[in-house]
């Protein structure tokens, strides 16, 4: 293992500043996480004021994830002057993509025996998706796949933990964000389910901080939500 790698493994070391840079570095940090949870708090704000948008429902999570990776891609160019790399966004390697397809693997075994041997009931989110136009899940899936990535993996995991010095701390603050309000929609079976899918995403990035890696992988564990969305329109 070369230098940097055990740099990355062990996560960045806290940059010294004076306190007056610090807290400029904090605000300036935590704006942008802000805004790549725009997401989650936006819809709310819409909905508390009574505004009709054009955009509701689950497929509405495209539009809502389109504006806010354009809006973070721009923050970080005009406000952050910082990379894409800077998140993650770089080539992966093909020791990283062998990693992707290897957890998928393990995913699929797991989600097979849970669906043999203990079965869970039918939630409502699932029914909910399932029931919406195929080339809207399509779009859904992509879209999660891509820009959940970009905004709940690699821009807060790596802009938190330059902060703190610490990446556990960063997962220990980005793992329930994410993880809440899919218990919300699809239950807590979620967890033992498809939460494994995440999990799995979640180890792949601490390993590889390659999101490319992790988009692929995020594509693999929800493109098996197709099979009740087809069944569905087809009467299966």
């Amino acid at each position: 293992m070369n230098d940097q790698t055990e740099s990355d493994a062990r996560g960045p070391r806290p940059v010294a500043t004076p306190a007056r840079h610090a807290g400029l570095l904090w605000a300036i940090a935590i704006g942008g996480v802000a805004i790549a949870y725009s997401p989650m708090w936006l819809p709310r704000i819409r909905d508390a004021f009574g505004l009709e948008l054009g955009i509701s429902g689950p497929a509405s999570s495209i539009v809502w994830n389109v504006i806010a990776v354009g809006a973070l891609l721009a923050y970080m160019g005009f406000v952050e002057r910082r990379p894409l790399a800077s998140i993650g966004l770089r080539k992966p390697q093909g020791k990283q993509l062998e990693w992707a397809l290897y957890l998928f693997g393990a995913v699929m075994v797991w989600q097979w025996l849970v669906l043999t041997f203990v079965p869970p009931a039918e939630d409502r989110g699932t029914e909910t998706i399932a029931s919406l136009p195929i080339i809207a899940v399509i779009g859904m899936i992509v879209s999660a796949a891509v820009f959940e990535e970009i905004l709940y993996r690699g821009y807060p995991i790596e802009r938190l933990s330059e902060l703190t010095g610490r990446r556990w701390i960063a997962f220990a603050i980005t793992v329930p964000l994410f993880v809440a309000p899919h218990l919300v929609f699809f239950g807590v079976q979620w967890l033992w389910t498809a939460g494994v899918g995440t999990l799995a995403i979640y180890v792949l990035y601490a390993k590889t901080r390659n999101l490319p890696a992790c988009m692929l992988l995020h594509l693999c564990v929800n493109l098996p939500i197709l099979i009740p969305t087809i069944a569905h329109h087809t009467g299966g």
